[in-house]
């Protein structure tokens, strides 16, 4: 299972990591990462519409094995 990843860097904050929450998981890689995106871009216009200035951001997806995979 995969699960989404977020990186944003806000000008004059530290770089923080988001994940979602509650989290959720995803069948594939190539699922998550869509998902990965859409979060992304919707997280930076929230930001922006906010008034804060993005200097960067990231994302990605994470392998997760559950116990029931295992």
């Amino acid at each position: 299972m995969w699960k989404v990843l977020v990186a944003i860097c806000i000008l004059g904050q530290p770089c923080t990591l988001f994940e979602e929450d509650p989290v959720k998981y995803y069948h594939s890689e190539s699922e998550c990462m869509e998902a990965a995106e859409a979060k992304s871009r919707s997280m930076v216009k929230t930001f922006q519409d906010f008034g804060y200035y993005i200097d960067s951001e990231a994302h990605s997806c994470q392998f997760i094995v559950l116990k029931n995979e295992a």
